[in-house]
């Protein structure tokens, strides 16, 4: 089965992408203005607090997701919603960004009492339907702002990249379903090649082979894939929301579509930036150019996804007490 080691240690090349995105950080926040950014974080105020009310419905949202990937007797949803803060803070607090924490959530199923495959299957099935609502928005909102704003040949460059991937993503994930295709064995072999990642992670072909057919299992099934479609765009729209709050707290004008289209821009900075610690400088880049793009102001792009970044700080503390919580107790139950 795929076994995934502990938290990966830092070595050398992971340090250089720390610091590389650090300096890259520290570059925009002098280039933007220290004070203004300071400013619009305080212009956010108690608009903050309601985004930390909000987004733990993102995260209700993605744990009832997972609970219909596993389906009938499993984990409780309360076991559910800590397995999911505690893989979100692998995520966000590790080099390896979801190449481990989708694994860790799985391992964290298999000690709830689940068998390894079906832990696997559950966590992959969400993922990938996460993944694929995340596709669908990129594709939509990219092609939008293509159209309707005068970007530069970089940014649309970059654009036109995304909405390739993510097109391609959706063919392919469509075709590996109803095809029966098992494409997963491939793709971790390909990814175990990775620099960083590959010493993490190893996979048995057979236990690997129960763990795709137990994904098939999940995802053709249409009623089951249509609900936990349908959770997964219910946990898009509370990012869309927790947006419209941030940008409403920064007291700037903006579209109602803007929230939308930026949340659908900045969807695959995580994936694209795994190997940056928690996408430093890279997320605030990415933020910085997509409003910039769109007529809106670097420096509130830049001070959103700082607070973005504090929001998840906070949420990977109580994921990293629910991580201790479930391991300790498996511990006790082995």
């Amino acid at each position: 089965m795929l076994a995934v080691s502990r938290f990966p240690t830092p070595s050398l090349p992971r340090l250089l992408f720390l610091a590389l995105g650090f300096s890259l950080f520290c570059y925009l926040l002098i280039h933007l203005g220290p004070s203004q950014i300071l400013q619009l974080l305080l212009s956010i105020g108690w608009g903050f607090l309601l985004v930390l009310a909000i987004y733990p419905f993102y995260e209700f949202s993605r744990a009832a997701a997972l609970g219909k990937c596993i389906g009938g007797e499993g984990c409780s949803y309360a076991d559910l919603i800590k397995i999911r803060l505690a893989g979100a803070a692998v995520e966000h607090l590790t080099f390896t960004g979801p190449f481990l924490a989708e694994p860790a959530k799985a391992l964290l199923l298999r000690n709830r009492g689940l068998s390894a495959p079906r832990a696997f299957a559950a966590t992959v099935a969400e993922y990938l339907a996460y993944s694929f609502s995340s596709a669908i928005m990129a594709v939509a909102g990219l092609l939008y702002i293509m159209e309707k704003f005068r970007l530069s040949p970089p940014v649309t460059l970059a654009a036109r990249i995304i909405v390739g991937f993510a097109a391609l993503y959706i063919a392919a994930s469509a075709a590996a379903i109803l095809g029966r295709i098992y494409l997963l064995g491939s793709i971790l072999n390909s990814f175990a090649k990775l620099p960083f990642i590959g010493q993490r992670i190893r996979a048995g072909q057979t236990a690997l082979r129960a763990t795709e057919d137990g994904l098939f299992s999940i995802l053709r099934v249409p009623r089951r894939l249509l609900s936990i479609l349908a959770l997964d765009f219910l946990a898009q729209a509370f990012l869309v929301l927790e947006l419209f709050v941030l940008l409403r707290s920064a007291s700037r004008p903006f579209s109602a579509s803007a929230p939308f289209l930026i949340e659908s821009a900045t969807k695959f900075i995580n994936l694209g930036f795994f190997f940056v610690p928690g996408q430093m400088g890279a997320a605030e880049g990415v933020y910085a150019v997509v409003f910039h793009a769109m007529g809106l102001a670097a420096s509130v792009g830049f001070s959103v996804a700082l607070a973005r970044r504090l929001r998840n700080l906070l949420f990977s503390g109580a994921g990293l007490g629910f991580l201790t919580v479930l391991r300790r107790r498996s511990l006790r139950a082995g």
